[in-house]
Parts: structure tokens; C-alpha cells; sequence
């Protein structure tokens, strides 16, 4: 009667422990919504600061000429910032006042330092919602795996209760007739539920969660174009404008980091169904998807960070530009967008 107990017991530990043809019961029944990480900026009207738009490059080519003082990189940044036209006019207005201070010069600079500064504290949100999503996906994963480690310390529990009564039972049996055959068909049974025990344990489930994932920000990135604004436009310029003779953009190589991370992480068969969920509102969402999400912000907020170095470069380059006002010069290498 002990054995069978501990028997039942046992199978009912193994089925609901050992995982199925589909990913188990999600561990958060509620969906778990991105956006309540608050890491992302608040959603603002089409007259929120977010949405003001940018000027373009400068059309004058007599003004436009004064931009060519500018390396590629720190043009491709005044471009991005719709700098150009203010740029144009404050490097023609110190030319043409022999580098004297004016009053016009010196409004277009005070303008031209409030939009670089908040340019800069763009780049730096924009880069800490990327990161913070990251962390916070994260700290989701010991979930997981504090529900495979239960999984298993039940198992382990079940296993042993099935040998202790096993031998306990054999061994009575035993003492009380010692001809039988009953303890070694006590043995082999006891030690065949122990070893399905031992299969299922080695047998590793997949817990998930369902994960919302509204206003998504993978992918504006992915699709090349944001017209929810998700990102501030200088930001999103930065990322989908060429920074090289090549062609290239940010954005071009942060494409081939994720899809070289999705192939890592997902089998083939499965990358597409991957792929859509990644850039869905949400789903089941497993721990290597969720890791894999995870990773797809690092190399974003990574990215996001390296635009600093061209507006610094756009920065010094002012600096020096200003401070000893060379003539206009013919236009060089001109960035495209």
C-alpha cells in the first residue's frame, strides 16, 4: 500500500514536472507590459516637444559653403540636427564681421548652444531607455530558473520517498517470509519508477510568460522608419543616416547585430516565428527569446551611445571654427540622408 501511494505520488510529480510538445504554462498568467518598466519617455500629442520638427540642410550654396570647415562626421551631425541653416548663418556672420562679435552672431550662438545641449541629453535618454529595458528584462530570468529548480528539487523529493519505501517495504516482506519473490518485484518496481524519475529530471521544461510589448522600439530600428516618434528625430537621424564613405549606417550594423544574435539563439526552423514575436506586441515569450530580447537592447543602447562621439566631434569643431572664423571655403563631402 506504501509503494503504491508512493507511487502515485511519484507519477503525478513526473507529469507535472516533465515538459510537453509546447512550451509549459506561462509563469505569469497576467501579461508582464514593457512599457510598465517605465524606462521608456512619456507618450506626448503631435504639439508635444517630442514632435517639433527639424530643418534640413542648408539650400544657399553661397551659406552652404561656410559648412565645409566641417569634417564628414560632425556635418553628418549638424544634418542630423537640423544645425545646417543655423550653422550656415552664424560661421557667414562671424566671416563677414571680420570676427567681431555682433549682436545677431551672438544670438545665433546662444541658440545654436541650447539646441546642442539638449541634442546631448537626447542622446543620453535615449541611450538609458535602451539600457533600462535591458535591465529590467533581465531581472525576469531568475524566474525561470527558479522554477526549473523547484521543478527539480521535486523530483528529487519523489525519488527518494519511491526508494525509501521501496526498501522498506522489500525488507519487511522479507523478514516476514523470506521464499518470497514479492521484495524483488518491490525492487524492480520501486527502481523503475526512480529511474523515470531520473529521465524526467534530466529532461529540462520551458517555462515562459506571456510579455506585452506595445510601442515597441525594436522596431522602428528594424523597419527603417518611425512615424510614432518612439525616438527624439535627431536621435533616429543619427542612427539611419551614413557615417561612412560606404554607405553605412548606425543603424546597417545594428541591423546585422541582431539578426547575427538571432540566428545564434534561435534554430532555424524557428527564427521566423521568432523574429515576428520579437517585433509583434507581445506573446509567449520563453527564457532565450526573453535573453535574446534583452541583447538586441544592449547592442541598441550601445549604439545610441556611440552617436556622442560625432556630436562631440560637431562640438569641437565649432569650438575651433569660431574661434578663428576662416573664410568660406568650396563645398566638400557632403553627408547624405
Amino acid at each position: 500500500m506504501l509503494l503504491a501511494s508512493a507511487a502515485l505520488g511519484a507519477s503525478s510529480c513526473a507529469s507535472a514536472a516533465a515538459p510537453g510538445p509546447h512550451l509549459r504554462s506561462p509563469v505569469h498568467q497576467v501579461p508582464i507590459e514593457e512599457r510598465d518598466f517605465h524606462c521608456a519617455r512619456a507618450i506626448m500629442d503631435t504639439s508635444g516637444p517630442y514632435r517639433i520638427p527639424l530643418d534640413g540642410g542648408e539650400a544657399d550654396p553661397a551659406l552652404a559653403a561656410h559648412l565645409a570647415v566641417l569634417p564628414y562626421k560632425a556635418r553628418r551631425a549638424a544634418l542630423a540636427a537640423g544645425l545646417e541653416p543655423l550653422l550656415a548663418q552664424l560661421l557667414a556672420s562671424r566671416a563677414d564681421a571680420q570676427a567681431q562679435p555682433t549682436v545677431e552672431g551672438l544670438a545665433l550662438e546662444q541658440q545654436l548652444t541650447l539646441r546642442l545641449v539638449a541634442f546631448h541629453a537626447q542622446i543620453l535618454a535615449a541611450a538609458f531607455e535602451a539600457g533600462c529595458t535591458a535591465d529590467m528584462i533581465q531581472k525576469l530570468l531568475p524566474d525561470f530558473t527558479h522554477k526549473e529548480q523547484r521543478r527539480q528539487l521535486t523530483i528529487a523529493i519523489a525519488s527518494l520517498a519511491v526508494a525509501a519505501v521501496g526498501s522498506i517495504t522489500a525488507g519487511a516482506w522479507t523478514v516476514h517470509d523470506i521464499n518470497s519473490r514479492v521484495p524483488a518485484m518491490i525492487g524492480i518496481i520501486s527502481g523503475s519508477i526512480t529511474g523515470s524519475l531520473a529521465i524526467v529530471a534530466l529532461t529540462h521544461g520551458q517555462p515562459s510568460l506571456l510579455f506585452a510589448t506595445s510601442r515597441n522600439r525594436l522596431v522602428p530600428i528594424w523597419n527603417g522608419s518611425d512615424p510614432d516618434h518612439l525616438y527624439p528625430p535627431f536621435v533616429f537621424h543619427m542612427l539611419t543616416y551614413p557615417d561612412d564613405t560606404e554607405g553605412q549606417s548606425p543603424r546597417d550594423r545594428l541591423l546585422a547585430a541582431w539578426k547575427a544574435q538571432l540566428d545564434k539563439s534561435v534554430p532555424e526552423p524557428k527564427r521566423a516565428t521568432a523574429q515576428e514575436r520579437l517585433l509583434s506586441d507581445g506573446g509567449v515569450y520563453d527564457e532565450a527569446l526573453l535573453t535574446l530580447r534583452a541583447e538586441m537592447f544592449e547592442s541598441l543602447e550601445s549604439a545610441i551611445q556611440g552617436l556622442a562621439r560625432d556630436l562631440e566631434l560637431l562640438n569641437l569643431s565649432l569650438v575651433h571654427s569660431l574661434s578663428s572664423a576662416p573664410p568660406a571655403q568650396p563645398p566638400g563631402a557632403v553627408p547624405s540622408r
